[in-house]
């Protein structure tokens, strides 16, 4: 069902994926471990407010062959979609790169690979529902950027399957520059579908964040942040942003991550950081591409954000 294509190994201990599909279309996935002491929690954060985070082998798989929501701060977005993968597409990257590495039982899985799962919902669904019912498998989370009307599916359809939901902006404005997306599902709509879905299954929502430097990372931006967002249904997971060859966005220090999840904390809202893994093989969140850009998608990018000077881009050694 996915042959691989290449394999590397991060100095992390993260391994990267490279499958090769029926029709010659490529997907990546990666699988890192977690542990206790991976995530860093605000000082705020202890006793009965500290989060009880899992630890173990995670697999983010991809759900299709390059994306055309766009996001302008993802490489994947630089690809044009070529393939809605099928239900056992995705779910065999699991067994395959678990098998790779000899693991079994434990094993939690992300879909926050290549592509938007939620636009290709009906196998991403039927996966997430078979591998939720593997005796190997922990959980099973699913990250969108928010397509409304999948939330609302996803909650009724396949309850005991976790959300994330990629915000990266308090206001509209900011977060239609970075995700144009949101021109068709604003902010309301979106943590509104999002609430729903914590009520009805009972399961919290990760709301994901991801930190650019002088862009979305300022005190002002977590107190908007935490205004959006119920502290007894969204906890927020903040990213640091991986570097793409060519996007003109700036990584913040590790240190102001852990100093803006400290005033989501002091706003209330709960919240951690979780550190960038396999950044050394490209396969940290936000990094898988396995074609050439698309020189349109660049340089739409690059004028909307005019930020540093860009050197010339090309798709990583072995990944086509």
């Amino acid at each position: 069902m996915v042959e691989l294509a290449k394999k590397s190994r991060s100095e992390d201990g993260s391994v990267r994926f490279v499958w090769r599909l029926e029709g010659g279309h490529e997907v990546e996935s990666v699988l890192f471990r977690t542990t206790p002491t991976s995530f860093i929690q605000p000082a705020a954060q202890c006793g009965e407010r500290r989060l009880d985070l899992p630890s173990g082998a995670v697999v983010c798989i991809s759900s299709q062959a390059g994306c055309n929501v766009g996001c302008r701060f993802c490489a994947t977005g630089l690809q044009p979609m070529r393939k809605n993968l099928s239900a056992e597409e995705i779910s065999a990257q699991v067994f395959a790169a678990a098998r790779e590495e000899g693991i079994s039982g434990g094993i939690r899985v992300v879909f926050a690979g290549m592509g938007e799962p939620m636009l290709n919902y009906e196998p991403v669904r039927d996966a997430a529902l078979r591998l939720a019912g593997h005796d190997d498998i922990r959980n099973v989370a699913i990250s969108t950027m928010g397509i409304v009307p999948a939330i609302r599916r996803l909650a009724a359809e396949a309850p005991t399957v976790d959300l994330y939901v990629s915000l990266h902006a308090a206001t509209d404005p900011l977060r239609t520059t970075l995700v144009p997306l949101n021109r068709k599902y604003p902010i309301e709509a979106v943590l509104a579908a999002a609430t729903e879905f914590a009520t009805s299954t009972g399961r919290r929502v990760d709301i994901s964040y991801l930190l650019l430097r002088g862009i979305n990372d300022s005190a002002g931006d977590a107190r908007e942040l935490a205004a959006l967002l119920d502290p007894d249904l969204f906890t927020v997971k903040v990213l640091l942003w991986n570097e793409v060859a060519g996007l003109p966005f700036e990584r913040v220090p590790d240190e102001h991550a852990v100093l803006f999840a400290d005033w989501l904390a002091d706003q209330g809202q709960p919240a951690y950081v979780i550190p960038s893994k396999a950044r050394d093989v490209d396969a940290g969140c936000g990094q898988m591409i396995t074609t050439e850009p698309s020189a349109t998608r660049l340089r739409r990018v690059t004028s909307e954000f005019p930020r540093i000077d860009l050197g010339p881009v090309s798709v990583r050694e072995g990944t086509r």
